[in-house]
C-alpha cells in the first residue's frame, strides 16, 4: 500500500499548490427531461427484470473524514444532502462542512453485434436508476427481485476487529458474516460465481486456492489478497473497509435511459488511520465483470464527482493529466457562508490511479476529464439521454462536438481531451496555460468526469478501477 500513501502525498503536496482565483450560482441536484418516450421507443423493458431500488447505506468514518456510501453504487451523499464530513467533527454543536456532494462510476459502449449504445450511470436517482443489489445468475446474466433483495446490505469490517479475532480467536459478527466464497451465512443467487464474492485469505490455505471462508478456523476479509500488502497479515489490511454487489441488469434504466450491459460490479470504500495526510484520505475500489456475451467496442469507464467544495455556488474545476487527478477548489480566496469553509480554503482531488486494461493488457489511466454545468443548457448541461452520458465519456459535448482547447471548451479550433488542464498536458504545452480563472469563467456549481477508454470489453473480462479523494 506504500505506492498508494507515495503518489497520494504528492499529488496532495503539489497538484494543489497555488490555485487561486473568484463567485454564483442555485443548488437544484440535477435539471431532468422525463424519460418514458425514450425507454418505450428503445425497448429497454425486455433486457430488464423487476428489482426494487438499493436502499442500503453505510458511513466510512475511521479517520478524519465522514462519508456516507450507497450500495447502488453512488457515493459521498444521503440522497438528499452532501456526506463527505472533512474535518470529521463529533460535537453535535458544530458546522459540519463536506467537501464533494455526490459520486459514481459511468461506463459505456457500442454492441459489436448491432452497434447500439449499451451503458450503466448514476447522478442523484431523480429519474429513477441504473444499477440494483446484488451478483448476477452467471449462466444467463439476470437477477430477479429476491435476489436484489436478498443483497440489499453492506458489509463493514474494521482492522482492530481482524487483530482481535488474530490475538484471542474472537470472530465478530463482521467477521462472520463477510460475503466471502463457501461463507453459509451469504445471501442466496443462482449460479453465482466465487468471483462475485468478498476477498479473504486462509493462513493456512494456498493463496491461489481460497475457495472456502471458515473465519473460525483463522480465515479473514482482505482488500485484495493478490497483493503484497494483503499477504502479511491483518495489521496491514486498511483500518475500515466496506465491501457490497450491485449490478445494471434489475430493472429499466430509468436514470439514462440506455440499453443494460450485463455488469456486475464490488466495491470496496476503504480507509487509514494515520498521523500524516493519509488520515484526510478515501479510497474506493470496484472489480467490474461482464457478465454478458456480446463484445463491447469504443468503452468507456468513467468517475462522475459532484465536488461541492464547502459552498457549493463558487467552485471551479481542473485536471493533472500526468497525474490523472481532478479537482475543486474554490473561486476566491474566501468560501463564503455559513456552510464554507472561510478564508483560505482546502481543495479535493479525485485521482483515478487504477483504470481498465485494453486487448494488449496495458492498463489505461485517465484519457479524458470534461465538467458540465448544473442547467439545462443543450451542450455543456445536465445529461438528459443515453447518448448524453456518452459523450461526455468520451469528451464531447451533448451535440456530438468535440472539447476545444481555451475559453470554456466550447468551439474553438483545437481538440482537446482534456478540459483545464492548466499547462499539465503534453499535448498543448505549447499553448498558454488553461484554467477557469484564465478563461474569464464565473465560479459555480460543477460536475466533473474523469474517464479512460476507448478499448473493447470482451465478455467475461475483469476489470477494476480504483480511486483516491485527497484534501
Amino acid at each position: 500500500m506504500k505506492s498508494v500513501y507515495q503518489k497520494l502525498i504528492l499529488i496532495l503536496a503539489i497538484a494543489f499548490a497555488g490555485l487561486t482565483a473568484k463567485a454564483a450560482e442555485i443548488k437544484n441536484i440535477g435539471q431532468k427531461g422525463n424519460k418514458s418516450n425514450q425507454l418505450d421507443n428503445q425497448g429497454v423493458a425486455r433486457f430488464a427484470n423487476s428489482c426494487k431500488a438499493a436502499s442500503q447505506s453505510a458511513d466510512l468514518d475511521i479517520n478524519n473524514v465522514r462519508t456516507k456510501l450507497q450500495n447502488g453504487g453512488d457515493m459521498w451523499w444521503d440522497l438528499n444532502n452532501p456526506r463527505y464530513e472533512i474535518p470529521k467533527v463529533t460535537d453535535a454543536n458544530t458546522v459540519r462542512r463536506h467537501s464533494l456532494f455526490a459520486g459514481a462510476l459511468w461506463i459505456g459502449g457500442l454492441g459489436r453485434g448491432d452497434g447500439n449504445l449499451r451503458i450503466a450511470a448514476m447522478t442523484y436517482r431523480q429519474t429513477g436508476n441504473d444499477f440494483w443489489p446484488g451478483t448476477l445468475d452467471t449462466l444467463n446474466v439476470s437477477t430477479d427481485p429476491q435476489r436484489c433483495e436478498d443483497w440489499d446490505k453492506m458489509y463493514k469490517v474494521t482492522r482492530a476487529e481482524l487483530l482481535t479475532q488474530q490475538l484471542t480467536g474472537d470472530v465478530s459478527s463482521n467477521i462472520l458474516n463477510w460475503p466471502a466464497p463457501g461463507n453459509p451465512n451469504n445471501p442466496g443467487g443462482s449460479n453465482q460465481a466465487n468471483n462475485s464474492l468478498a476477498n479473504f485469505i486462509d493462513p493456512n490455505a494456498p493463496k491461489t486456492n481460497l475457495t472456502i471462508y471458515d473465519p473460525t478456523s483463522g480465515c479473514y476479509p482482505v482488500l485484495d489478497r493478490t497483493r503484497d500488502f494483503a499477504q502479511n497479515g491483518p495489521k496491514d489490511q486498511p483500518d475500515q473497509m466496506i465491501w457490497f454487489a450491485f449490478n445494471d441488469r434489475g430493472n429499466v434504466h430509468s436514470e439514462t435511459g440506455g440499453i443494460p450491459i450485463g455488469l456486475e460490479l464490488q466495491t470496496t470504500g476503504f480507509a487509514f488511520q494515520t498521523n500524516d495526510e493519509v488520515n484526510n484520505m478515501t479510497f474506493y475500489t470496484t472489480k467490474i465483470i461482464n457478465r454478458g456475451f456480446e463484445a463491447l467496442d469504443k468503452t468507456y469507464f468513467g468517475e462522475w464527482v459532484d465536488a461541492d467544495l464547502g459552498n457549493y455556488s463558487d467552485d471551479y474545476v481542473g485536471c493533472d493529466v500526468g497525474r490523472s487527478l481532478g479537482y475543486c477548489y474554490n473561486g476566491d480566496d474566501n468560501d463564503e457562508g455559513v456552510l464554507g469553509y472561510g478564508l483560505n480554503p482546502p481543495s479535493v482531488g479525485v485521482d483515478f490511479f487504477e483504470g481498465p486494461t485494453d486487448s494488449s493488457g496495458v492498463q489505461l489511466g485517465m484519457g479524458a476529464f470534461v465538467y458540465y454545468n448544473n442547467n439545462s443548457d443543450p451542450i455543456n448541461g445536465n445529461p438528459n439521454q443515453a447518448i448524453d452520458y456518452y459523450n461526455y465519456l468520451q469528451a464531447k459535448w451533448q451535440n456530438g462536438n468535440d472539447v476545444t482547447f481555451g475559453g470554456n471548451g466550447v468551439g474553438g479550433s483545437i481538440k482537446t481531451k482534456f478540459m483545464f488542464d492548466d499547462c499539465t498536458n503534453p499535448a498543448t504545452a505549447s499553448l498558454p496555460c488553461w484554467n477557469e480563472y484564465t478563461a474569464g469563467n464565473s465560479p459555480a456549481d460543477r460536475r466533473f468526469l474523469q474517464s479512460a477508454g476507448p478499448f473493447t470489453l470482451k465478455p467475461g473480462a475483469i476489470n477494476k478501477v480504483t480511486i483516491g479523494v485527497v484534501w
